[in-house]
């Protein structure tokens, strides 16, 4: 809990299922994963010792609970980790996988009801299986939420094959959380951490602008979308996209108004690091639209997410507390279910 009193909730901390690891591992390459594929050596190197370190955070709630006390978090949405999204898995393989996973949320949930909610993974190589794991994660599991990848194996969200998953989305009023995993063109991103520190925001920031010039955002107004790592880049430079739509055909093929408003219809996380940036995506954006996140546990999340918040200027009581868990409860629905 924060100082002055403000409820404290991550929306943005990572969990490892195990038992569904030792299923993948075998049918796994890594050209099937950009992160795992475009990491040079001296990254990859590096990645498995960060890993095998971290593995008792991932893994053991009780190990979580310490750390979160920590840090002032009252409550974590948790999510499964990008390596284990698994959408490179046959459909069936997948669905199997993500049942274990999500199974493994609901466990860790229903341990601690008062710290932790969970943000369901679906199968989204198979629409098809995915709304059938949705439907799941509503009716059995009762999650307010869901946790996508950026793109299904390359394949962006503003393709027709994905209307029916947002169709089912709006329905059930679920926060739709996007989460990047390196970037699929990721050549010349291999050295110096390249895939991680420009390749994640890159991706997420192809992933809403694919939402917002496909016409998905257009098409499901009411569609919850919380975009992490602040929503990568286009956030801070949106006037590129509104100069495009004014200037070409093309860029207005699917929406009729400016780009930058179907990005207000939005929310991004404060994994950015930097108080000022955190401050300039309230004023762009709205208090309302920024949910404090904290990546846990990897190397590249924040610590101290209490303290970068209270180090952002110019916001009021409101403000802070909105972003420090007002936000996460609201588009989480808590209130009708805690």
């Amino acid at each position: 809990m924060a100082d002055n009193g403000d409820l404290v909730i991550d929306i943005h901390a990572h969990v490892m299922t195990p038992e569904a690891e030792e299923i993948a591992a075998p049918l796994f390459t890594p050209d099937k994963d950009p992160f795992v594929g475009f990491s040079g050596p001296a990254s990859e190197a590096y990645n498995k010792r960060h890993f095998s370190e971290i593995v008792p955070n991932l893994t053991q709630p009780e190990q979580r609970l310490r750390d979160m006390d920590r840090m002032g978090v009252d409550i974590q949405a948790i999510s499964v980790m990008p390596p284990q999204f698994f959408y490179w898995a046959e459909p069936e393989v997948g669905a199997k996988l993500t049942r274990m996973m999500n199974d493994r949320l609901q466990e860790i949930v229903q341990a601690h009801p008062d710290r932790f909610v969970g943000l369901g993974a679906l199968p989204m190589q198979d629409v098809d299986l995915a709304l059938t794991e949705l439907e799941r994660v509503v009716e059995e599991l009762h999650f307010g939420g869901l946790e996508i990848c950026t793109n299904v194996n390359g394949v962006d969200f503003d393709d027709p094959r994905f209307l029916p998953f947002f169709e089912k989305v709006v329905e059930h009023d679920l926060l739709l959380v996007v989460h990047p995993n390196g970037f699929t063109e990721g050549e010349r991103l291999s050295d110096y951490y390249l895939i991680n520190t420009v390749g994640m925001p890159m991706d997420s920031t192809v992933f809403i602008a694919r939402m917002i010039f496909g016409g998905v955002m257009e098409r499901f107004p009411e569609l919850k979308v919380c975009v992490m790592h602040g929503g990568g880049y286009l956030p801070f430079y949106p006037a590129r996209f509104d100069h495009a739509y004014e200037e070409r055909d093309d860029c207005r093929e699917h929406i009729s108004r400016p780009p930058s408003t179907y990005l207000a219809q939005m929310s991004f996380d404060t994994m950015v690091f930097d108080p000022e940036l955190i401050g300039t995506l309230v004023h762009r954006w709205g208090a309302d639209h920024v949910l404090l996140g904290t990546d846990y546990p990897f190397d590249m999340g924040e610590t101290d997410p209490v303290g970068l918040l209270a180090r952002v200027e110019g916001l009021d009581d409101k403000e802070r507390s909105l972003i420090a868990g007002g936000n996460a409860a609201r588009l989480l629905a808590l209130g009708d279910s805690r």
